[in-house]
């Protein structure tokens, strides 16, 4: 039952604990509770030079049945004879933002990270810098001179990136990584390092590099100051790009429409200034709805 309990907190440091189970396994009899307690509690007397960790006193203040005592990491545990031996888990920090949501995150030596709509990233320092995980959506990296590496995880695929600065989005499970300053190496691979500004696709199979234009410069960095930037895109491309703002999706009624190319420089969260656009110079009919606002031709 203490190995069980044990490996609820192993998961929750891997970032794959599904809490709900976890409830299910702690209320389903009261054996389970207890013993997740004294494993908190062991880890809560784990002692560095006479004075307890700080993960473990950060736990000591959260309620060691629930969420807290999932962070508070495991101990060497002893009972009956036997011993469950386990390393002190420094549970990661996280962060997330809602749809249309933005949020800025001090990643203390290591430098900031920026937050875009509806994503979420989770961090660890050990020995070998810091470790940051990708969850969903997309980060803005800046990482200060003199910083130990930092290890960037995205889906399945991942990268060492030096000092500098750096965009990171999920697609389809994919990472789309642009080098905006500094170096990025592709982990497991023996591809050359990528000096920026550049692009990297981060794949299974392989790394694929690409050079940046201005503009593909400046669209990426647009978001961090709440704009989306379009630069000759089709309609149905710009759309999916805006839906990742808005609550209230823009849907294209007429898939005839999707091929348009727009262009353009617009406020992340509020598309009016884009519908009026396509209203004036496209031939496009925007149709509000509670749910959604629907494209189509004017003449249809």
């Amino acid at each position: 039952m203490l190995r069980e309990a044990a490996q609820w907190l192993a998961r929750a440091d891997l970032g794959t604990l599904d809490e709900a189970a976890f409830e299910r396994w702690r209320a389903e009899d009261p054996r389970h509770a207890l013993a997740f307690i004294r494993v908190s509690e062991a880890a809560r007397r784990v002692t560095t030079d006479g004075a307890e960790a700080p993960a473990v006193k950060r736990a000591r203040k959260l309620d060691p049945t629930r969420r807290g005592a999932i962070a508070a990491g495991l101990a060497v545990f002893s009972l009956g004879g036997g011993a469950l031996i386990a390393g002190k888990v420094n549970a990661r920090d996280r962060a997330s933002t809602p749809v249309g949501g933005m949020r800025h995150v001090n990643l203390a030596d290591a430098g900031g990270l920026t937050l875009n709509t509806d994503s979420a990233a989770s961090w660890k320092a050990d020995h070998q810098g810091l470790r940051l995980w990708l969850e969903r959506g997309e980060i803005a990296l800046d990482i200060t001179a003199g910083a130990r590496p930092v290890h960037l995880k995205g889906g399945v695929v991942g990268a060492l990136l030096g000092p500098g600065r750096y965009n990171a989005r999920l697609r389809e499970g994919l990472l789309d990584l642009v080098v905006l300053k500094g170096e990025a190496s592709a982990e497991g691979s023996n591809a050359a390092p990528v000096h920026g500004p550049a692009a990297l696709a981060l794949t299974p199979e392989r790394p694929l590099a690409r050079p940046l234009s201005e503009q593909d410069i400046a669209a990426t960095l647009a978001w961090r100051s709440g704009e989306i930037l379009f630069v000759d895109e089709p309609l149905s491309s710009a759309i999916e790009e805006y839906n990742r703002h808005l609550t209230r999706k823009i849907v294209l009624a007429d898939p005839q429409l999707s091929g348009l190319r727009v262009g353009g420089r617009f406020v992340a969260d509020d598309p009016s200034a884009f519908l009026r656009a396509l209203e004036t110079t496209m031939n496009v009919r925007v149709t509000p709805s509670q749910q959604a606002m629907l494209l189509s031709r004017k003449n249809s």
